[in-house]
């Protein structure tokens, strides 16, 4: 099988969607299937081009069995929206242009975030008569709303969401990331029974206890003492508040420190909130490359996070929460939802309401001072990731379903469903 991946996020580009998307491409070509990808020249998350590819219109690489065609695009350190919105259009424009001349695949897998990844991928599917398959992590305009960007009423939703909603009726299936996106996207689309949720998972040799976390801790500085860390993005769906005056509850307990590893669009909160110095206990490493994330998890003896409450966030599981619970990491979270449910499935860890600090900080002492149940957690996290967040398991279900929409183009005679 032919397939062409649409997708702003590909390595070596960093974050939770280029490792996802990067992961299953590389399934499927050693599924033996023939994967080409489209996507932007490396820029995220820093929004600078990388060095290598600065300057250049469309860069084609071979890597690990697959064509990777990079095209241009304005990129933007920006958190404005505007500006991300012409970073965003730019990758469409140039996308669409150069996937015009790339061979026709059978099938297309096209990611449907940012929102004109999704309309310029459909709309390059159109051009070439190729069935496709939406890939949702996120939704948007929906996302719109949860930042207060937007309301419903405002026409620049509206217009988003028309957009949005023929995008998914004219695809031959969809993929959420996790049953509440499946949900949510059948009530814009009855009737739905092309929908489907698929846990994006996690590659379980490379997350796994028992990693050597002493080189990561020594070169960080992180000590001996018990690390309760936040691994991961900082956009705008995470109450950094919310995990900082947590930390602020331990800041006397020499045994335990807290860490926030990554960056992202609240960067500044956590900057300003750190520089009023009362919190000593907290360590800040802005970037750690991918490749020392699983002994990240290995040093980590709590895995926490924070969500705002919105009903958006509700449906959300992000990449950390499958590589701890691999990592047989025990997760206390302020939230509710999804991620709520799983851990209480799973026994894989404890989650409190939106913005409960003090439930939190309970949770997390709780974790610190019963070594028996940190165990039986740290147990129950990997035996359900090895269960459910198997990535081979993934990457066969994502087979299966572009194996469908394929094959119902070859049995029509306009290979692509226009509803």
């Amino acid at each position: 099988m032919r397939i062409l991946l649409v997708t702003s996020y590909y390595e070596p580009d960093q974050g939770a969607a280029a490792i996802i998307l990067t992961r299953l491409a590389k399934k499927l070509h050693q599924r033996g299937h023939q994967v080409t990808v489209l996507t932007s020249l490396p820029n995220y998350p820093h929004g600078r081009i990388l060095d290598g590819y600065r300057g250049r219109f469309v860069v084609v690489e071979e890597r690990d069995g697959i064509r990777v065609i990079q095209t241009w695009l304005w990129a933007t350190p920006s958190p404005r929206i505007s500006r991300k919105f012409i970073s965003q259009i730019t990758f469409a424009i140039t996308a669409i242009l150069r996937g015009l001349v790339i061979p026709r695949p059978d099938v297309m897998l096209i990611v449907a975030q940012p929102i004109f990844t999704n309309l310029g991928g459909v709309l390059l599917s159109r051009l070439k008569r190729v069935p496709y398959v939406l890939d949702v992590h996120d939704l948007w305009p929906d996302h719109m709303l949860s930042i207060g960007a937007l309301t419903e009423r405002h026409p620049v939703y509206r217009l988003f969401r028309w957009l949005v909603d023929q995008t998914y009726k004219g695809a031959s299936a969809i993929i959420a990331l996790t049953p509440h996106l499946e949900k949510v996207i059948r009530s814009y689309l009855p009737p739905a029974d092309k929908v489907q949720t698929i846990y994006s998972g996690v590659d379980l040799e490379r997350f796994q206890p028992g990693l050597d976390a002493a080189a990561f801790r020594a070169k960080y500085e992180l000590g001996n003492a018990r690390l309760v860390a936040y691994i991961g993005t900082l956009g705008t769906a995470y109450d950094c508040m919310t995990m900082l005056e947590t930390a602020k509850r331990f800041v006397n307990r020499k045994d335990a420190i807290f860490a926030i590893i990554g960056t992202g669009t609240q960067k500044e909160v956590v900057r300003s909130r750190l520089a009023q110095g009362d919190l000593p206990n907290v360590r800040w490493i802005e970037w750690v490359d991918y490749a020392e994330i699983p002994q990240a998890w290995a040093a980590t003896h709590i895995a926490y996070w924070a969500l705002h409450n919105h009903p958006l966030h509700r449906g959300a599981i992000g990449t950390k929460m499958y590589e701890a619970m691999a990592s047989g990491v025990p997760v206390a979270v302020a939230l509710e939802g999804v991620v709520a449910d799983v851990l209480h499935e799973s026994g894989g860890g404890f989650s409190v309401a939106f913005g409960d600090v003090d439930g939190l900080s309970e949770v997390i002492r709780r974790l610190l001072d019963d070594p028996e149940l940190h165990r039986r957690t740290s147990q129950a996290a990997r035996a359900y990731a090895e269960q459910h967040f198997d990535a081979e398991r993934t990457a066969a279900a994502y087979e299966q379903t572009l194996q469908r929409a394929a094959n119902r183009s070859t049995s029509t005679t306009t290979g692509l469903p226009l509803r």
